[in-house]
């Protein structure tokens, strides 16, 4: 590759680097744990039907578990999305392909994982709009497999669950975010937390995050001042070799 060929190749990848967006999905929450939304979750948290009813008033009506987990196929859960005029479904007879997944306003995930193809599905649902509910803390294969089954998506929009579980249990205060409007708490019993600036509660445990399409992307990989220095030493000697070349 010749000098101009070079420089050109390298003025190309900044402006890739530079001008690369994410494109959020309408709202991406999750979840540390499956037992807020469970039947003893309900049991033991009254405001669980709020909460189920601000999360369709956040999502939408028509909303599917892509699950087996008794987090999201309990008949409180049913009757708390029917109250809120939601048509809820649980199960994983449906085909994960994009085109199914749009017929929903929103996914709701955890418990039973994704391989691969299913994940940039998922992806592609988020990017077109579609709403995500995820949560963790179910115990399948243990933290850190449970953590890495998500993290993959979950680091698009900046966040991670840890590899270990936190111990957290009982009803645990809720606020923080409009998901919580009239809630005050939610069951819990030892889930993933969570990591990332879109962290919403509560405390110094992350058991909630929330991402909305208003929110502000992570910022951008931005190459260091060197390599710009270093571009426009580059182009400058160009330009320089182009006016000799010409005289």
């Amino acid at each position: 590759m010749n000098r101009h060929s070079r420089i050109v190749a390298a003025a190309a990848a900044l402006i890739a680097v530079t001008s690369t967006t994410t494109v959020y999905a309408s709202a991406i929450v999750v979840v540390n744990d499956e037992w807020p939304l469970s039947d003893s979750g309900f049991s033991n948290a009254p405001g669980a039907a709020t909460f189920v009813a601000n999360l369709v008033s956040e999502f939408g009506t028509r909303i599917h578990a892509y699950s087996t987990n008794f987090g999201l196929t309990g008949g409180s859960l049913a009757s708390a999305m029917s109250s809120a005029g939601a048509t809820y479904s649980a199960g994983v007879a449906i085909s994960f392909d994009l085109p199914t997944l749009s017929t929903f306003d929103a996914i709701f995930l955890g418990g039973t994982y994704l391989d691969g193809g299913q994940l940039a599905v998922l992806q592609s649902y988020a990017e077109a709009g579609g709403n995500v509910y995820i949560m963790g803390g179910t115990g399948n294969g243990g933290a850190a497999v449970e953590a890495a089954a998500w993290n993959s998506f979950l680091s698009l929009y900046g966040l991670s669950f840890a590899p270990t579980y936190n111990g957290v249990s009982g009803n645990v205060a809720v606020s923080g975010d409009a998901i919580f409007s009239g809630v005050g708490a939610l069951f819990h019993s030892n889930g993933n937390s969570i990591s990332g600036a879109a962290v919403v509660c509560c405390g110094d445990v992350g058991l909630f995050a929330v991402v909305r399409s208003d929110s502000p992307p992570p910022p951008p990989v931005v190459p260091e001042p060197g390599s710009f220095a270093l571009l426009g030493l580059g182009l400058a000697g160009l330009c320089m070799t182009r006016r000799r070349k010409a005289a």
